[in-house]
């Protein structure tokens, strides 16, 4: 694995002589993170994975402040893993000019014909490096997050460069309407869903032993949430929603997976409501398949979204959704069928959603059922890469046959 201050053997076989060899184009996929990261991790590393297992030449660059403790995690993932080019680099900040010289001597030394952002910051840089370094861009738009007055400049600043790439890729039709009306063109614009494994991700055998596992009683209904600690989740809502149901009933238990920013204010949040004896926080899990085969429901309050990936795991280990209809999320959740939607914001409307499986598990265990065939006919981790390997190659034979 790559230190942020070493440099890797690196190959410096010219890109002409890889395609005349009929190899498969060298990929970089940027990203940049603080902390654990969030849901694109998972879409980047597996389909790092996926792609490495196939003989694709990819490297995985990733941007952090120093010294942060929390990439530990991501890390770590990377190792169970097994992906093969990892590389880290320190990110300073915004008028870091170092980072630019250290990505531009990369691009030489590695000669990739594609860069693949994941956010606005690299996007940002892999449209000024392709000025020194000229390759295909691409980039993939998990979700813009809850605007603030910086954060809606450094999304202007994205979409200004969005549209001078080769592909923007939407991981839901919402995300896609977003990027048109911010004046990416169709032609370049494109709708890429994320996937899920579903041999990976299968309904728990027993799940109330999962439940004393974790020391959870196991009579007590889970209702479960996996993913990022930050604002646009919207937890300090979920909370209050758990303090409603504990007070009609004590058999109700709220599981929290993950890490991020609010960790400390909802771990405050939940004393001042005093419902810690109900609410497990698990920090940040590498697998949270354990944790999914203890939750009875699975519930995302989410004030944004792209297309979550905990979601559609959840739904492939058969797992009733409770879900705002934000983002993606309307075009998984069927109401009544795959899943519930709720209002956002509306903690009476969620309360008595929650109530609904409760009392009637043969409408969780429908939703459930439903909500994993649905995954399983839509939503394949497979598909989802084979097509963008197409257009991959694509977009480096029309940049070959330009040239000839």
């Amino acid at each position: 694995m790559e230190s942020s201050t070493k440099s890797q053997t690196l190959s410096k076989e010219p890109l002409d002589t890889e395609l005349r060899n009929n190899a498969r184009p060298i990929v970089v996929d940027v990203r940049t993170v603080t902390e654990t990261g969030g849901g694109p991790e998972k879409t980047i590393l597996l389909g790092a994975r996926w792609l490495q297992d196939r003989g694709w030449p990819v490297y995985c660059v990733y941007l952090h402040p120093p010294g942060d403790s929390g990439f530990d995690a991501i890390r770590d993932k990377v190792v169970e893993l097994g992906v093969a080019r990892f590389i880290e680099l320190d990110d300073r900040g915004p008028l870091d000019w170092r980072l630019v010289r250290r990505l531009v001597v990369l691009c030489r030394e590695i000669k990739p014909a594609i860069w693949h952002g994941h956010d606005y910051k690299s996007d940002a840089l892999g449209w000024l490096i392709h000025r020194f370094y000229p390759m295909k861009l691409v980039s993939t738009v998990h979700g813009w997050g809850v605007p603030g007055q910086r954060v809606w400049l450094y999304h202007w600043i994205d979409r200004l460069c969005l549209r001078g790439f080769d592909r923007v890729f939407c991981v839901s039709a919402e995300q896609y309407a977003v990027c048109r009306r911010a004046g990416i063109p169709a032609a370049i614009c494109d709708i890429l869903e994320n996937g899920v494994d579903c041999q990976a991700f299968r309904p728990a055998v027993d799940s109330a032993a999962r439940k004393r596992e974790l020391g959870i009683p196991s009579t007590r209904f889970v209702l479960g949430y996996v993913g990022r600690f930050s604002k646009e989740k919207n937890l300090t809502l979920l909370l209050d929603v758990a303090r409603k149901l504990i007070e009609g009933t004590s058999d109700v238990h709220l599981l929290l997976v993950g890490d991020g920013p609010e960790r400390q204010d909802l771990h405050a949040h939940a004393e001042r409501l005093g419902i810690t004896g109900h609410v497990t926080f698990t920090g940040y899990a590498i697998d949270p398949r354990p944790y999914y085969s203890a939750m009875d429901a699975f519930i995302l309050l989410s004030r944004s979204e792209g297309l979550p990936n905990v979601l559609l795991e959840a739904m492939a280990m058969g797992i009733p959704a409770i879900c705002t209809p934000v983002g993606g999320i309307p075009a998984v959740i069927d109401p009544d069928n795959t899943g519930i939607l709720v209002p956002l914001n509306d903690i009476s409307a969620t309360v008595a959603a929650v109530q609904r499986l409760m009392v009637n598990p043969q409408l969780a265990a429908r939703l459930g059922q439903n909500g994993r065939q649905y995954v399983e006919n839509h939503y394949s981790f497979d598909r989802r890469m084979e097509r963008l390997c197409s257009i991959y190659q694509d977009l480096v034979l029309q940049d070959a046959s330009a040239k000839t």
